[in-house]
């Protein structure tokens, strides 16, 4: 995904546990497309992680156009019953806490009249109501 948006001209954010992975590509995207690209290490089952990953976002770019929450982890487990607190705690943070707070962070700043333009953006946060490209005329939130 990273590179499809560098690719359509997009400065991005690239964040993940492993920050060496996460440096590679941004060099990749720098040298492939000349683009921006900001590597963060973040956990984002940790809320301190997310707010420091927004943070550098809007530190380094000013603004997010586009959130993409991509981090999740389903593990194997030999039956349902088997599935630990612990391990059910973990699945739990990385794919529902992460995501509410980057989106909750990020969708509010979204949200808000912003200062270089007469208009608000518009934040939907229901995913059938998201989509790219062009807005249909008749469509409503």
């Amino acid at each position: 995904m990273v590179l499809a948006f560098a690719r359509a001209g997009a400065s991005v954010v690239i964040a993940s546990r492993k920050l060496d992975a996460c440096e590679s590509i941004a060099a990749e995207v720098t040298e492939r497309y000349g683009r921006d690209a900001l590597a963060v290490g973040a956990n984002v089952s940790s809320w301190n992680d997310c707010d420091g990953l927004v943070a550098a976002a809007y530190d380094r770019f000013g603004r997010v156009d586009v959130l993409v929450n991509n981090a999740g982890m389903s593990p194997v487990y030999s039956s349902l019953d088997q599935v630990s607190e612990a391990l059910y705690d973990k699945v739990l943070a990385t794919n529902l806490k992460g995501p509410f707070r980057l989106t909750a962070l990020v969708g509010t700043k979204m949200a808000a009249p912003s200062s270089t333009s007469r208009r608000s953006r518009r934040f939907h946060p229901r995913p059938t109501q998201c989509r790219m490209g062009r807005r249909r005329r008749d469509w409503r939130p």
